[in-house]
């Protein structure tokens, strides 16, 4: 997958660009310019920002089943440089659909990027002829929850532990 180039609120110019093998580094400055309750929010337990088992399973993937996106402002400077957002797409090995994460970086939350990422995820997910694409999402998250819901996702029961509901979105192909 190329670099692309998307816009979000107020016309910000940003890059999307395949996570690579050496994006650890990048991908734990995220964490740590995030707030420990949007980490928990997305990995449904605390972590701390470290190089380790977490960022191997992040960057080292089956890239045929596995899609994972970095955005980027390639303008960017000091506090504004680095890794804004992610969004992957796991797909299912024996039926057309396909699992969904995305993480925004808490100081650029609410600024449009998570919607753009949905967008291209669902961009993907139509391209290989997916049928529906879902997501474990904790209960108290309710910002990825409304995200979800904004493109057709269906929250359905919430699972045993009470703590996560699995919300899938079908796709139109």
């Amino acid at each position: 997958m190329p670099e692309k180039e998307i816009i979000v609120g107020r016309g910000r110019k940003l890059r999307l660009r395949p996570i690579r093998t050496d994006d650890a580094e990048s991908l734990v400055e995220m964490g740590l310019r995030s707030t420990p309750e949007d980490l928990r929010l997305r990995f449904f337990s605390p972590v701390r920002p470290m190089v380790g088992h977490l960022t191997s399973l992040l960057t080292e993937f089956n890239r045929a089943a596995h899609i994972a996106v970095a955005a980027y402002d390639p303008a960017a400077v000091d506090e504004e440089k680095g890794i804004l957002g992610v969004v992957r797409l796991v797909l299912s090995r024996d039926k057309p659909e396909g699992e969904f994460a995305i993480m925004v970086r808490s100081d650029q939350a609410g600024h449009g990027l998570g919607h753009r990422l949905m967008e291209e995820m669902l961009v993907w997910a139509r391209d290989r002829g997916l049928t529906r694409v879902r997501a474990e999402i904790m209960f108290e998250n309710k910002r990825m929850l409304r995200l979800a819901r904004a493109f057709g996702g269906v929250v359905q029961p919430q699972t045993q532990d009470f703590r996560t509901v699995h919300v899938a979105i079908d796709l139109k192909v």
